[in-house]
């Protein structure tokens, strides 16, 4: 964490307490406070370098979605598009220093209204004629859904547009275009960060021939795989976006905490006892501590895998959609068994939960929608085009899980029926043990891991009812012995503000802190 960017006004502003607008921009300010403090250069971004990850992983980030969709946008879709042709066009070079010291602003378009995640439909076009392109939607269905493309004050915007090429009549293939964007501001999301998203389309637009982001003019052999190929940074958005949950999911623990340590009921005796003192208080809290810690051991795993030269790359897209798949589940659920034990003060802005589970709902959509990536890459898993291989220090009940569903799946004439419905369940399955097995190398303290499989398993009780010999009245005394294992509480917090322990476990203290006052 940059302790620079924890003190910057921007981020400490009561972002809660501004209008609509207010807010919007006070997003750019902090996407532009993060450029300057983390002075990325262009090999950051085309190599994906430690840094570039470790940004996604600072607490900051988690308190705007606004300002970390912009950021994800201009720095990994933008600008990681344009940086795998910089050593064919170095003309590129000085816009992009331009991007990364904030000068102007990027963006991707490539989903459009009428076609959604069918990406190969668009309908978006780039004529060539003699010296230029003409850039041009031809119906509404093919308007550009949803990147924030409002003009922002002083600030250019740029997207990399991605259009059919026609040559003469024939269409050649989806590539990218670099193209100057202003657009139609939509309606605000619900309870999410605000930010200035747009419908963008295009009437009959010039660009000039340096426009073309693309390989080549030529018929591509392999249409698909070539945009699958231009769009790649898709998935880096996957797991880097992710680690933003994993965020937010700590927050949403040590609010859960200071919250409960603050508040307090009082019985017949005179003696008040803060609600931390309740076990239905304390589960949710340390469930959601457990989930982050156990994902955050092996969202390092995760990136160590993508990044690695010997992964090969499929392999590296189905382990985004596992990773992907499994945070976002698994953090929103744990947001919102936090919220709920705030009370009526979880539901206002300033206690941000919330606020961030809808934020993390938006990624769940976009970057490849969950349930539709989890619905591709299954048959794949089915018929054995794709292999998710054991943990390899870890064979939990959680792993013995994942390969019993998945062995019992086949081809049915009633397919779509019963077995697209269980895409996701098995997916989530594999992205549980992976976790659980990552937390176990990682040495995450053994009351946090059990805890993160006892979560697991509520989240599919039939399976382990019927599997294993562990009968819910057993399953409730271990997780309630996780639960004394993990938590360190104070019998009184009458001696007013300070600090309190809230779990430790050996030498490690986890979460941190909580005020209470």
């Amino acid at each position: 964490m940059h302790a620079a960017l924890h003190k910057h006004p921007d981020f400490r502003t009561r972002a809660e307490m501004l209008p609509y607008e207010g807010r919007v921009h006070l997003a750019y300010r902090g996407a532009d406070a993060f450029l300057k403090t983390w002075k990325f250069g262009i090999e950051d971004i085309a190599t994906c370098s430690p840094r570039s990850w470790d940004m996604y992983r600072d607490p900051v980030l988690a308190i705007d979605g606004g300002c970390w969709t912009i950021l994800a946008c201009h720095l990994n879709l933008f600008l990681g598009t344009i940086s795998a042709v910089r050593k064919e066009r170095p003309d590129l070079v000085p816009m992009m220093l331009q991007a990364l010291n904030g000068n102007i602003i990027g963006n991707f378009l490539m989903t459009e209204v009428g076609h959604g995640l069918d990406a190969y439909r668009m309908e978006t076009t780039a004529t060539k004629v003699e010296d230029r392109f003409i850039l041009n939607t031809p119906s509404a269905v093919a308007t550009k859904f949803m990147p924030p493309t409002m003009p922002y004050t002083t600030r250019s915007k740029f997207a990399v547009v991605l259009a059919r090429l026609i040559v003469g009549s024939e269409d050649r293939g989806i590539h990218p275009f670099l193209v100057r964007v202003s657009s139609a501001v939509l309606p605000p999301r619900g309870g999410s960060s605000p930010l200035d998203f747009c419908m963008t389309s295009f009437d009959h637009v010039r660009l000039p021939p340096s426009a073309f982001l693309g390989h080549t003019l030529d018929a591509p052999p392999d249409a698909h795989g070539l945009l699958m190929e231009y769009i790649r940074r898709v998935v880096v958005g996957q797991i880097s976006l992710s680690l933003i949950a994993i965020t937010g999911a700590k927050l949403a623990a040590c609010i859960g905490v200071d919250y409960s340590f603050r508040r307090v009921v009082q019985g017949k005796p005179a003696e008040k006892s803060p609600i931390i003192v309740f076990k239905t208080q304390q589960l949710p809290i340390l469930y959601c501590m457990a989930v982050a810690y156990v994902l955050d051991a092996w969202a390092s795993k995760v990136i160590e895998q993508f990044t690695s030269s010997h992964v090969a790359p499929d392999m590296k897209k189905t382990v985004a959609i596992v990773s992907k798949t499994t945070v976002c589940r698994l953090t929103t659920h744990h947001y919102r068994e936090v919220s709920e034990r705030l009370g009526a003060q979880g539901t206002f802005g300033h206690n941000m939960i919330n606020q961030i589970e809808m934020d993390i709902r938006g990624f769940i959509v976009t970057e490849d929608d969950i349930r539709a990536i989890c619905v591709r890459l299954f048959p794949d898993l089915l018929q054995g085009h794709v292999s998710l291989p054991p943990p390899p220090s870890d064979h939990s009940v959680l792993w013995r899980h994942a390969e019993d569903v998945l062995v019992h799946g086949h081809r049915d004439p009633r397919y779509n029926d019963l077995l697209f419905p269980q895409s996701e369940p098995t997916i989530l399955a594999f992205g549980y043990a992976y976790a659980h097995a990552a937390a176990v190398d990682a040495g995450v303290a053994k009351p946090l891991v059990d805890l993160f499989q006892s979560a697991c398993m509520k989240l599919a009780p039939g399976w382990y009812s019927e599997n294993t010999a562990l009968p819910e009245s057993v399953r409730i005394l271990e997780e309630d012995k996780a639960v004394l294992a993990a938590l360190v509480c104070r019998a009184s917090v009458a001696a007013g503000p300070g600090h309190v322990v809230v779990c430790r476990c050996g030498k490690r203290t986890y979460v941190g802190v909580a005020r209470h006052r």
